[in-house]
């Protein structure tokens, strides 16, 4: 058994390597790998099997880490994390991330949750955007006790016992949301409206932190009772015209939910759309549009990209052995005049 490999073109496991697992010294390695004469059949078998074991190990080691970016949100958003996905897969090496995006309001908790247990189990690693349910937290720790990696983004599982969080704190995301509003409005009895969608954590730690703020910074302002939209933008319109008709319309509206468009709709359509202080989450093509418009004030927001790119990243580090938190991402505040994407 002969083996060729020129050493100026060599680019595998290294000669003291290769040589301290067969146990030879670095010359005889030398002239195996460059099939000189000189070496016992049976030395020469030993150092092509350590060859051959190494150069699998490097393969297994260099093959690309296959993760699974499962996202529960509404149309916009999703479309922002494809995108995101696909900029992490051209610019992060060894990485491929395998997306699935589902619409929010098409979700059945159940069977979702199916999906994310079988999609994950053959994959490296899990990054989460999803709903808190019971059904989505046990595929969750089902993947854990396998032992693959789960990231919650954007919103957090706790009870999941995901591995950890990666995206901005919600709690303090409201908060700027409330600052701003409170600022824009004057220094007097008002309404303000709170848009929600179903139960996605982010969404709850935002409205305790806007609720907090207002409390402690702007007693005057009172938030009316919230509308619970589906993150569908024709729906949620259809939602706040019936609203406006039955209450009349709020100083300002804060979306902690999605369907940035369907609130911008409803508010041209009650020609309230200028004078209504709307603040969003979430930097996208149409948000940046209605900043624009001059329809919302402000979108609160983070780097999708970023975001993913560090969640991938501790995945591959977890595997390694580093098990360290992740700080919060930075918090954005994006108006007419810094949206461009």
């Amino acid at each position: 058994m002969t083996h060729s490999a020129p050493g100026r073109l060599w680019k595998g496991p290294t000669v003291q390597e290769i040589a301290a697992l067969a146990k030879v010294g670095p010359a005889t390695v030398d002239r195996v790998l460059n099939n000189r004469s000189g070496v016992r059949e049976k030395t020469r078998a030993r150092v092509l099997a350590a060859l051959e074991k190494l150069s699998s190990e490097s393969k297994e080691r260099d093959a690309p880490l296959r993760i699974l970016l499962v996202s529960d949100s509404g149309e916009t958003f999703n479309a922002a994390m494809a995108s995101a996905a696909a900029e992490a897969n051209r610019t992060l090496a060894s990485i491929e991330i395998d997306g699935v995006f589902v619409s929010t309001s098409e979700v059945e908790p159940a069977s979702f949750a199916r999906q994310i247990e079988q999609r994950g189990e053959g994959m490296d690693g899990v990054v989460i955007i999803a709903r808190e349910h019971p059904a989505i937290n046990r595929a969750i720790r089902r993947l854990r006790t396998i032992g693959i990696p789960v990231i919650c983004l954007t919103t957090d599982l706790p009870s999941s016992r995901r591995s950890v969080y990666v995206g901005n704190d919600q709690y303090a995301a409201g908060s700027v949301a409330a600052l701003l509003i409170g600022n824009a409005l004057p220094r007097e009895r008002n309404n303000i409206l709170i848009v929600m969608s179903v139960p996605f954590r982010c969404q709850q730690e935002r409205e305790m932190g806007f609720r907090r703020v207002l409390r402690s910074d702007f007693p005057y302002l009172k938030v009316e009772e919230r509308v619970i939209s589906d993150d569908r933008p024709e729906t949620t319109c259809e939602q706040l015209a019936r609203y406006f008709e039955a209450n009349g319309h709020p100083a300002a509206i804060y979306n902690v939910a999605g369907a940035n468009r369907g609130v911008a709709k409803a508010l041209e359509m009650a020609g309230k759309a200028h004078e209504t202080v709307f603040v969003g989450h979430e930097l996208t093509n149409h948000s940046r549009n209605l900043l624009e418009a001059g329809i919302m004030d402000y979108v609160i927001s983070h780097d999708f990209v970023s975001e993913l790119g560090a969640a991938a990243r501790w995945i591959k580090d977890n595997l390694n052995g580093l098990t360290a938190e992740p700080a919060h991402s930075q918090i954005l505040v994006h108006t007419r005049y810094n949206c461009g994407l």
